[in-house]
């Protein structure tokens, strides 16, 4: 069974019909010549892999295709200077405005004055031909310029204070964008390994529902034989609920992480792609690793320092604002320099808890293949081996979230290398 993601693709066109761009013309950065024809199969099948996500997400993903069309309908080969100057050019505007919404309000109060020397017939004929109705109408349009007027200033004056510090252009504004788009690209996938680790879960609670029927049933039948109490039965059947309960809350955030990454890589919300695994851990990725040369790569690539080191020259030469940007700079260096070295250990930290978890299940390989025996030769009972299955289970499942951990440990390491650090900023 094949999923529709052009279904997808044209719902979102439409909805988005009324807008100025259309995502179809974002989708135009993309035309059917920019994969191969194998690629654009993977991509349309109903198989999710990891390695297809960030394809996905370029191709696919509602939030990626708008960040595109908001950033091409505002880019602009204005400099900071430039954009600061229309900044202020917008703010002489609005407080010419409200120049010309006072000269009306003292118009308005010199014709109410006018009026306290004229006859009431006088008055209204004067009114009337204003196009006003009353004293009080004519008061009130006063009242409302001139607190028009303010708020014109007011508007004009934090527009002004906008402007001081607006350091953007269109370089700027680029790496922003790159590093937003990236960002989306990772917390797929995130999601895409969470949603692999609580499958993994569910399959130890349903083991773990298996062994507390097993106990309630041998408790009962127990308590038929004078061994065990009412109690026992009802802590038995306690137990067993509360397990069950377990797995469908478990169950239920399993399902809402699918639906989001359905929806982030252009599946229709309610899709059931075949969602594989998160691929190994590739023991040469840290091999090749050089921390000394890495942290110079992401020191080169880092978005934040880029963008920062940009606005940085857009800056006055000694103003309060460069001399606080050169500082943040600095620490940002130093934050990434450090993290780098974090994210290394991290990754060997990582490794070990791998190769222990390996041990575990090698160890416990051992007691399932020995309970095996003991079990098909009538020497263990289906609760004891149930147990034992549970045991076994959860060591596979250690080394699976041991492996995944190394994985993405690994993962977000190459993308610091491509500049998509977190600093905070």
């Amino acid at each position: 069974m094949k999923h529709d993601k052009k279904v997808l693709v044209l719902s979102i066109l439409t909805a988005a019909a009324m807008t100025v761009t259309s995502p179809l013309q974002v989708m135009a950065e993309n035309p059917e010549f920019a994969h191969d024809e194998a690629t654009w199969a993977r991509l349309r099948d109903n198989v999710m892999e990891y390695d297809e996500l960030q394809m996905l997400v370029e191709e696919y993903n509602p939030t990626y295709m708008n960040n595109q069309v908001s950033y091409k309908d505002s880019r602009t080969k204005d400099d900071a200077e430039t954009v600061r100057q229309d900044l202020k050019d917008a703010a002489d505007d609005m407080t010419s405005q409200a120049e010309d919404m006072r000269d009306t309000a003292d118009s308005l109060l010199d014709l109410a004055n006018s009026l306290q020397n004229m006859s009431k017939e006088q008055a209204d004929a004067v009114l009337k031909q204003a196009g006003i109705n009353s004293v009080n109408s004519l008061m009130s349009s006063y009242n409302a310029m001139y607190l028009g007027a303010a708020m014109m200033d007011n508007s004009a004056m934090k527009q002004n204070i906008s402007a001081d510090s607006q350091y953007d252009d269109d370089e700027s504004r680029k790496l922003k964008y790159q590093k937003t788009q990236n960002g989306l690209i990772m917390s797929v996938q995130t999601m895409f390994a969470s949603y692999n680790q609580m499958k993994s879960s569910l399959d130890v609670i349903q083991k773990n529902i298996e062994i507390m029927e097993a106990v309630q049933r041998s408790t009962e039948t127990r308590a038929s034989l004078g061994m065990a109490t009412q109690m026992d039965i009802l802590t038995a059947k306690k137990n067993e609920q509360s397990i069950q309960s377990t797995y469908t809350q478990t169950r239920t955030s399993l399902d809402s992480v699918k639906h989001s990454l359905c929806l982030a890589t252009g599946w229709q919300f309610n899709a059931d792609p075949d969602i594989r695994e998160v691929p190994g851990a590739d023991m040469n990725r840290i091999a090749a690793m050089n921390p000394d040369a890495d942290k110079q790569t992401a020191l080169q690539n880092n978005y934040d320092l880029n963008y920062n080191k940009k606005i940085l020259k857009n800056m006055t030469e000694g103003s309060t604002d460069k001399k606080n940007m050169e500082r943040t700079i600095k620490n940002l260096e130093e934050t990434v320099a450090a993290s780098m070295v974090n994210l290394y250990n991290d990754i060997l930290q990582k490794k070990t808890a791998f190769e222990l978890a390996e041990a575990a299940l090698a160890t416990e390989t051992t007691a399932m293949n020995a309970m095996e025996r003991k079990y098909q030769l009538g020497m263990a009972s289906q609760l004891d081996y149930l147990q034992e299955q549970a045991a076994f289970l959860g060591k596979q499942i250690d080394r699976q979230t041991a492996e995944i951990s190394l994985f993405q440990a690994m993962e977000q390491y190459d993308w610091a290398l491509k500049g998509m650090l977190s600093t905070g900023n």
